[in-house]
């Protein structure tokens, strides 16, 4: 599978599956409403995809993205609600809080700190102590949503006045999409333009050679991880700002398979060392498409969730495919 079909497939797919929808529900699929709905609901996705990036091109996986959205999530909406003047018992009791501008800023802040921490606590499990990235991520997946659970005894933190990435527009274009894509370009620019995207490779294809260049790979993957961290915490952001409120028990369930999903359909190999922006892009539209016209069509979330297995699956088929005619290629070369 060559460079261009490994886009061009996922691209492909998209297209199909766009034309499906259209072809079965026209009038309320291409509804200017529903694609402009599908872009913003892909944007908390996408960006924790743009984070996810980075982390499977170095050979890693983060499984706690979605618990970390929580925990994220509650720490924003109580700061910026102690911030204005509440206490934990009015929080509790879900008391509506007028919310100023820089309360809003600092608990913003207060939450992406927290994701980045986060995302920095994975990095140090895997880099230092040498735990394997998917029973590191499970085991502070876990640890992340109970967090997120302890903050507020399981109840929601109500921010009703924070709502303007979902309900914003910038220049007629929604806030949250807005964000997206700006986050998505400074993601591709750091990924193939700076010294930075080349280490990320360099790590990813060969750690032992990435060693012996001189690269610092035990900090680059703690600096990875971190980032994906806060990015996650963006994305809690505009969750957090769609549901008016951070719903602990609730926030972030199922974000792990489609941030995953999306950055594996979209070209990434789990092996590490290939990834682009582009075809994580790729793949968010494609989960979104998806989730959106079999929901316009009643078919059940079970059966979404399927599809979407079975499209990861697909990628890691092609993948590993790739990989033993590769091996054979050189074996024929070498002979």
């Amino acid at each position: 599978m060559k460079f261009y079909s490994r886009q061009l497939f996922p691209f492909c797919a998209l297209v199909f599956v766009f034309a499906l929808f259209s072809a079965l529900a026209p009038e309320r699929f291409l509804a200017l409403r529903n694609l402009v709905n599908i872009l913003r609901v892909s944007s908390v996705t996408g960006i924790a995809a743009v984070g996810m990036t980075f982390v499977i091109i170095i050979g890693g996986i983060d499984l706690s993205v979605g618990a970390m959205l929580s925990l994220s999530a509650m720490v924003t909406a109580v700061s910026m609600l102690l911030f204005s003047g509440a206490d934990m018992a009015m929080i509790a009791n879900g008391e509506y809080v007028s919310l100023g501008l820089l309360p809003m800023l600092g608990g913003a802040l207060c939450g992406i700190a927290v994701a980045g921490f986060c995302g920095f606590l994975n990095g140090e499990l895997i880099a230092r102590l040498k735990i394997a990235p998917f029973l590191a991520t499970l085991g502070t997946m876990v640890v992340f949503r109970g967090g997120s659970l302890l903050i507020n005894d399981g109840r929601p933190a109500m921010t009703s006045d924070c709502n303007w990435l979902d309900v914003g527009n910038v220049l007629g274009i929604p806030a949250a999409v807005v964000l997206f894509f700006a986050v998505l370009l400074a993601g591709g620019f750091l990924l193939q333009y700076t010294t930075f995207g080349r280490y990320i490779r360099a790590l990813g294809s060969s750690p032992r050679t990435a060693l012996h260049v001189g690269i610092d790979i035990t900090r680059l993957r703690v600096v990875v991880y971190t980032l994906c961290g806060v990015l996650v915490g963006v994305a809690g952001l505009i969750r957090m700002s769609r549901a008016s409120g951070a719903y602990p028990f609730s926030a972030g369930i199922g974000l792990e398979l489609d941030v995953i999903a999306a950055v594996l359909i979209g070209g990434a190999s789990p092996s590490g060392g290939r990834g682009t922006m582009a075809g994580s892009l790729i793949g968010v539209l494609l989960v979104g498409v998806l989730r959106s016209g079999m929901t316009m069509l009643d078919i059940s979330i079970y059966w979404q969730m399927v599809t979407v297995g079975v499209l990861v699956l697909a990628a890691l088929a092609g993948d590993r495919w790739e990989s033993q005619h590769a091996d054979i290629a050189r074996e024929n070369t070498g002979n």
